[in-house]
């Protein structure tokens, strides 16, 4: 059994009513923004497959993919995943490692679909559903939007409402106004679900950390997330606020540092928690472990956003609280698989969980009619060379 065609499908859809850039996006009635994605496929010579389907920063990641997928994914056993992903992480040692996650979920797809199994079943997976909390969009400045603190606190109650037993604030990245927004959705909503805040890496010094972080604490949050412009990158910073501070300090999201680095933050006692992404940090086995790595320190991880990967982990991972739904927001769509999926993946129960997908593999199916429609570019890789076709 081996790989003989890697596949990629890339495509550029629209988002209606939304504004930002990489990593900040923001509701903006009447603005679009170009949403970048693809589709990488591998291929077995008996014609098994498994694909992943990316969604955030695509251009990087499809880069990475390209320079590894001839000299060392094709021609591979596809069931050896280890090894390969051993392989990927030292080749890729130059880079941030964006590649190897689309290719290691692509990897467990394909094991799924041979086995006839779920990834959930194939990493032992026991809870299903899983619960989740709604997480929304940063906030605005249009009045029908995330524009004030009460806006974020009827959101709030409107996503207790749905069922969502936890509700993650994305802010302004304003010390004083995300101060007056966490009083009003803690007055709103606090004694009925689990309260985040994610300033994602938007604040400019220490106290300013620290004094939304005391703020926090006054009001019982259940995890303060990558408050400072480093973005974690200094344990040293994130170990004083772990220190000073009694919510517990949630990171490195955007770190790119795999198990290893988080070793380090562990260690050192950097952290409270720690995030895990199947798409940016190596995969589904990435994620698997950082989940075991936190297990043995007595930490939980949190899954990022993402999908039916995600979905897979968490069902199989004992120390971890949540799936993350989002990003959501009162005037936006906020199922990502729409559009790249036939079917919604992520569909909210009224008691606040999302089912695990039970179909083999990932257990869900892309929608080519939409990727067609929207194709930028088709690569094929097999033995014989690399077809690369544009449409005109």
């Amino acid at each position: 059994m081996r790989i003989s065609e890697i596949e990629i499908h890339e495509y550029e859809s629209t988002m209606q009513d939304v504004a930002g850039h990489v990593g900040h996006r923001e509701y903006s009635p009447g603005s679009t923004k170009q949403s970048p994605g693809f589709v990488l496929t591998l291929r077995t010579a008996d014609g098994t497959e498994g694909t992943y389907r990316g969604f955030m920063f695509t251009p990087p990641m499809v880069a990475q993919v390209k320079m590894v997928a001839e000299p060392l994914v094709l021609g591979r056993d596809p069931l050896e995943r280890e090894e390969i992903w051993q392989d990927l992480w030292g080749a890729l040692r130059h880079t941030d490692h964006l590649g190897l996650g689309a290719i290691d979920v692509a990897l467990w797809d394909l094991a799924g679909n041979h086995y006839d199994e779920s990834i959930s079943s194939l990493l032992g997976g026991y809870r299903d559903p899983v619960p989740a909390y709604a997480s929304t969009y940063f906030g605005d400045d249009h009045p029908d939007g995330l524009s004030s603190p009460e806006a974020f606190a009827e959101f709030a109650r409107e996503c207790r409402d749905r069922g969502y037993p936890g509700f993650k604030l994305h802010p302004f990245g304003d010390p004083d106004r995300d101060i007056e927004t966490v009083r009003a959705v803690a007055a709103a909503v606090g004694d009925d679900m689990d309260l985040m805040i994610d300033p994602a890496s938007e604040y400019r010094t220490y106290q300013d950390a620290l004094r939304v972080g005391r703020v926090l604490d006054e009001l019982d949050f259940y995890w303060y997330e990558d408050p400072m412009i480093d973005t974690g990158q200094s344990i040293n910073m994130t170990k004083k606020l772990v220190k000073e501070l009694d919510t517990p300090m949630l990171g490195v999201e955007h770190v790119r540092s795999g198990p290893f680095g988080r070793a380090d933050h562990l260690s050192e006692e950097g952290l409270d928690l720690v995030r895990a992404d199947a798409h940016l940090d190596s995969g589904i086995t990435g994620v698997m472990k950082i989940a075991h790595l936190a297990e043995a320190f007595g930490v939980d991880v949190e899954l990022h956003v993402g999908g039916p990967a995600h979905l897979h982990c968490v069902s199989a991972i004992r120390n971890t609280n949540y799936f993350e739904h989002g990003l959501l927001h009162p005037q936006l769509e906020g199922d990502r698989s729409v559009g790249s999926f036939v079917e919604p993946v992520e569909v909210l129960n009224s008691d606040g969980t999302i089912d695990v997908p039970d179909g083999p593999g990932l257990g869900v199916e892309i929608d080519w009619d939409f990727v067609e429609e929207h194709l930028t570019e088709h690569t094929l890789i097999t033995e014989s060379g690399t077809e690369v076709e544009r449409p005109d």
